[in-house]
């Protein structure tokens, strides 16, 4: 009974504050919005940068590489000797990428068949990626710019059109490869340049020696040098791991082609930033709350002067407050993701979309339950802080401001 009666008071001191509650809804809706934007975007942001750019697996090689002149014992003594050395994780061998021309129609322009990095994994947009021990198999570009000399124009041909297809690729010595394609990557990843069909590594290293030993009076395009990447289990230790291999044999940090300093740099801003605002947005949240509060000193004091005790007094200031703010949070939530939908993804996927570093906004359970959680906290502190200020006020000091 006492507890409908408590309601009631609740419910008539919404009524009489309208605007007040209506600028506490107005001041939760808008810093939920802003917090939920910046956190969503901060963290596929920070993922990319630590996944895709700080530990990327050009990041973690390097290149080891032994003249062809040296026998093949000596580059196997060679290659034991990198594999012991701290911090390598695997060693293998790079096979030269061919050119090659397809014979079947199906395409145009000369292209590159190339490899998979061990420790990379391509994003496949269609069909599937192949496995190391498969053969005859092949992953071109998602989109192919193939450029038809003879009608003097390129034409944009879309790699899942492709998938399920055999084609007949010839190298440079005249040999066919028929290959049939599983699959069309992403190629916006600087690993890749855009014009290379990747093949199993170990069917490319077939076909390099097939190259060399078919060009004997010509000048192959590749080198009969064995070179070997070297991948490092850090990139923090891959300057250790040259300075302890080049007693070993040549090796060398490989162009990446990513700007990671720059990209640290900028996010580290954006960080601090986005730390700042949510500290601004929180404190603020903190003083609206606290304010409004305050206002209820004359209610406080005709509450205990009839008979309510302190946790009665405490009641009533939460649940109607965490009412309002828990309507004002969900509305927040909705808000943030028509926004997401309608502006924020579309700008960042005409800014970033084509690249590796696309990001896309989304609202997660963690998020909502942080917010959430953040906002009665700070609630009950508010709360607990007000019930008991007010029972170290003497009584008749209330009373005469009523």
């Amino acid at each position: 009974m006492q507890n409908k009666r408590l309601n009631m008071i609740i419910k008539a001191s919404v009524k009489s504050r309208k605007f007040t509650s209506f600028l506490f809804c107005l001041f939760v809706i808008l810093s939920t919005v802003l917090i939920l934007i910046t956190v969503g975007i901060i963290n596929p942001l920070w993922h990319n940068i630590d996944t895709k750019l700080n530990n990327h697996i050009l990041n973690r090689e390097i290149i080891a590489s032994f003249s062809g002149d040296l026998s093949r014992e000596i580059i196997k003594a060679g290659v034991e000797d990198i594999k012991n050395t701290p911090n390598v994780e695997t060693v293998y061998r790079i096979p030269g990428k061919l050119i090659v021309s397809e014979e079947s129609g199906a395409l145009s322009n000369q292209y590159n068949l190339s490899y998979l990095h061990r420790g990379f994994t391509p994003e496949i947009v269609s069909g599937r990626c192949f496995t190391e021990n498969e053969t005859g198999v092949a992953l071109v570009p998602n989109l192919i710019k193939d450029y038809n000399e003879s009608e003097g124009k390129i034409n944009t041909i879309n790699g899942e059109d492709l998938v399920g297809k055999i084609l007949e690729f010839k190298d440079e010595v005249a040999v066919v490869h028929k290959l049939k394609i599983v699959g069309s990557y992403d190629t916006t990843d600087p690993i890749f340049s855009k014009d290379e069909i990747l093949i199993p590594r170990t069917e490319l290293l077939m076909y390099n020696d097939v190259v060399l030993s078919s060009s004997e009076n010509s000048m192959p395009t590749i080198s009969n040098d064995k070179s070997y990447i070297v991948v490092i289990d850090s990139p923090s230790n891959v300057d250790t791991a040259i300075n302890s291999l080049e007693d070993v044999t040549t090796v060398y940090r490989q162009e990446t082609g990513i700007d990671t300093a720059s990209y640290n740099m900028a996010f580290n801003i954006i960080l601090g930033v986005t730390v700042f605002f949510i500290f601004l947005a929180v404190f603020g949240f903190y003083m609206f709350l606290k304010n409004n509060v305050n206002a209820h000193t004359q209610e406080l004091a005709l509450y205990r002067a009839i008979g309510y005790k302190s946790q009665n007094i405490y009641y009533i200031i939460l649940i109607e407050h965490l009412l309002l703010g828990i309507v004002s949070v969900a509305v927040g939530i909705a808000i943030t993701c028509l926004i997401n939908t309608l502006f924020i993804n579309p700008y960042l996927y005409q800014l970033v979309g084509n690249t590796f570093m696309k990001i896309t906004v989304n609202i997660t359970v963690i998020d909502v339950i942080s917010i959430v959680c953040g906002y009665t906290l700070v609630m009950l502190i508010v709360c607990v802080s007000a019930v008991r200020r007010s029972e170290k006020v003497d009584l008749t000091i209330l009373l005469r401001e009523v």
